[in-house]
C-alpha cells in the first residue's frame, strides 16, 4: 500500500503559484459576486497571497516538488547549399477546425461508485470522524486566518488567497451542526472542484483507509434523510461506520446551487 506522500507525488498536480494578475475562474467570479458584490476590489486587496512552505504542510499531504527544467541545446543546423530561388506556389489555408466546448467535469460521487477500491483519508471535526477520497484532496496545510466576509453565512469562515486562488474556508462543524467540543480547527484540507478551490476546516487528520466497494454504502437519502445532505456514503471500518463527505455537494452549497 502506498503512503499518502507517494500517492500525492505520483497523481496530484501541485497548485499553481500565486500571481497578482492571475485570471479568476468563472466559479471564483460567481462566488465573489454572490458574497462580496461591489466590494470585490477592497476584499481582494486585503488578501495577501499565501504560499505554505513544506514544513507548514501536513507530512504526507504536501503537493509534489516541481521537477527541475533541463534546458535543451539544439545543434546548429548546417549551412544550406546555395540553390536557385524556389518558385512560389500559393497554398490554400485549411479551414479552421470547429471549436469544441470543454467537456463537463464528471460527477465525482458517481465516479466513486464505479471504482472497485477507494483510498480515503479520515479526519476529525471535534469528536466526529469523517473521511474524503484521497483523489479529491490537493493538499493539507496548517490553519491560516482568513479574511472575513461580512454578508456570508456562518459556515463560511472567510476566504484566503492560497497559491493565487480565491479559496473559501468552510467551517464543517458549523455546516454539519456538530456539538461544540472546544477543539480548534488546526488544519485545512484543500480540495478543488468545478473551478473552485475550497478549504475544509478540521481539528486533526487521523489515518488513511483502503476500502473495496463491498465496504461502502451509497444512497443514504432513504436511510438518514436530511442529515445525508453533504455525504456521499458510509464506509464500514473495524465494526463502525465512517461518514464520507461529498466535495461535490459542499461546493454546491457554497455556490448556492
Amino acid at each position: 500500500m502506498k503512503t499518502p506522500e507517494e500517492y500525492f507525488q505520483e497523481t496530484v498536480t501541485p497548485p499553481e503559484k500565486a500571481k497578482v494578475d492571475q485570471k479568476l475562474s468563472e466559479a471564483e467570479k460567481a462566488f465573489l459576486e454572490k458574497y462580496v458584490g461591489l466590494e470585490q476590489s477592497a476584499i481582494l486587496a486585503k488578501m495577501q497571497p499565501v504560499e505554505p512552505e513544506r514544513d507548514e504542510t501536513l507530512a504526507g499531504f504536501a503537493p509534489p516538488r516541481p521537477k527541475p527544467v533541463v534546458p535543451v541545446v539544439l545543434a546548429e543546423a548546417p549551412a544550406a547549399a546555395k540553390t536557385e530561388a524556389p518558385v512560389e506556389v500559393p497554398v490554400l489555408a485549411p479551414a479552421p477546425a470547429p471549436v469544441k466546448a470543454a467537456p463537463a467535469e464528471p460527477d465525482m460521487d458517481e465516479l466513486l461508485r464505479r471504482e472497485p477500491e477507494l483510498q480515503l483519508v479520515s479526519f476529525f471535526i471535534g469528536k466526529q470522524e469523517y473521511a474524503l477520497p484521497i483523489i479529491t484532496i490537493q493538499e493539507v496545510i496548517r490553519f491560516i486566518a482568513p479574511t472575513k466576509l461580512p454578508e456570508a453565512p456562518a459556515f463560511l469562515a472567510g476566504i484566503v488567497n492560497l497559491r493565487g486562488r480565491v479559496t473559501p474556508l468552510i467551517s464543517l462543524k458549523v455546516l454539519l451542526d456538530l456539538p461544540e467540543t472546544g477543539e480548534d480547527d488546526r488544519f485545512i484540507i484543500v480540495c478543488r472542484h468545478k473551478g473552485l478551490q475550497v478549504g475544509l476546516l478540521v481539528s486533526r487528520v487521523a489515518t488513511m483507509y483502503r476500502a473495496p466497494q463491498e465496504k461502502m454504502e451509497w444512497g443514504l437519502e432513504t436511510r438518514i434523510g436530511i442529515k445525508s445532505s453533504f455525504l456521499s456514503g458510509l464506509m464500514k471500518a473495524e465494526g463502525r461506520l465512517i461518514n464520507i463527505l461529498s466535495v461535490e455537494r459542499l461546493v454546491a452549497r457554497v455556490m448556492g446551487t
